[in-house]
């Protein structure tokens, strides 16, 4: 009796459920929606074609000169709902001791035009510097001045 109840009332459940079947073609031409911020010239939400890429996104938005693309994958696929966030390039160029003009030896902190002639002068008499802390081997150059420039400079 129990299992022609239970029946029964499976019967009236299956007849009272609407299923439908769900068109896989309008959801394929349905777009997604990416957000994309950070170093774009026109951050926002955009509405893209499904199965587009990281590189699609970047074209629509723009990228400022500032933005480094060099950690992002541009052949990514986006999904629905994805964010982008466009880092910037935020290493300040170093300038090396060893193949710098004096006046780009000038641009240094607390390098004025006699030092840098003397750090030129020292690497055509002695060659370039091995090591960074060489750079104290120059005449006026000492260990607070190093101090002050090692952030600068490289190689």
């Amino acid at each position: 009796m129990k299992r022609l109840l239970i029946f029964l009332l499976f019967l009236v459940g299956v007849h009272s459920i609407a299923i439908t079947p769900i068109s896989l073609q309008e959801y394929r031409d349905r777009p997604i929606t990416v957000t994309i911020d950070g170093e774009v010239e026109h951050p926002g939400t955009y509405s893209l074609e499904r199965y587009s890429t990281v590189q699609d996104l970047l074209e629509d938005a723009g990228l400022t000169e500032q933005a480094d693309t060099s950690v992002l994958n541009e052949m990514i696929t986006l999904k629905d709902h994805d964010t982008l966030t466009v880092p910037g390039k935020t290493e300040e160029k170093k300038i090396s001791i060893n193949t710098a003009t004096a006046q780009e030896l000038c641009t240094l902190p607390g390098i004025g035009a006699a030092t840098a002639e003397r750090i030129v002068k020292f690497r055509e008499e002695n060659g370039l510097f091995a090591q960074l802390t060489d750079l104290m081997l120059v005449s006026g150059i000492g260990e607070k001045k190093y101090e002050q420039l090692k952030d600068w400079i490289c190689l």
